[in-house]
Order: C-alpha cells, then structure tokens, then sequence
C-alpha cells in the first residue's frame, strides 16, 4: 500500500517514466546511480513530461536494497530505492523510522 504524509511537495515534470516511490534527481528523473542527489520522491506514476508531486520533506515508504536499521541515514541505491549510507557517503537525504530487510518497504524522514 502507497503511504506518505508530504510536509513539502514540489511538482515536477518527469524526464523518465516514475512508478510511485522512485527516487527523484535535480533533473526531475529516476534516480539510478548510488548516493546521487535527491530531490524528492514520486507520489505517484507519472509518464514522460507529465506533470506529479515529488515529496521533498516528510514523511515516505520505498524500497530497501540491503539491510536497513532505524535510524540509520539513507542515500539512493542504483536499484532505484535507498541504501543505509556509509562512512563515504556525500549525499544523505533521509533518516530510516523502521528496520527494513533487502527488498522490503522501509519508512523514511525526508527533512
């Protein structure tokens, strides 16, 4: 089930096809690179220069690659969720609020 409670949405007009939850970049596509910057994410599906909401600060529920911890701070994954960053990590966009396992839904702080 799709869950968020947006504080800030930004509307956007996608430059890639967005499935509800993708990670969104400053260029108002996809993300697909680990630990790029975040600009928000989508609210729901959107088609090529079709203008959608993108969480920019609240609360969200996406998809783990890797295990997940509360608390933990959170960059983009390549797969087109979140990773727990690491000590290397540059652009920590959220705060994880539940345990996640590779693969499942994880609720995230956007701030």
């Amino acid at each position: 089930m799709r869950q968020f409670h947006a504080v800030l949405s930004l509307t956007i007009t996608a430059t890639t096809a967005l499935a509800a939850s993708d990670l969104i970049g400053f260029d108002d596509g996809k993300i697909t690179a680990d630990d790029a910057p975040v600009k928000g994410v989508a609210q729901v599906p959107a088609s090529v220069g079709l203008d959608v909401a993108a969480t920019a600060i609240g609360l969200e529920r996406v998809k783990a690659f890797g295990a997940i911890s509360k608390g933990d701070g959170l960059v983009s994954a390549a797969a087109g969720g979140v990773q727990a960053a690491d000590e290397t990590s540059v652009n920590v966009f959220a705060t994880a609020l539940t345990d996640a396992a590779d693969g499942e839904w994880v609720e995230i702080l956007i701030r």
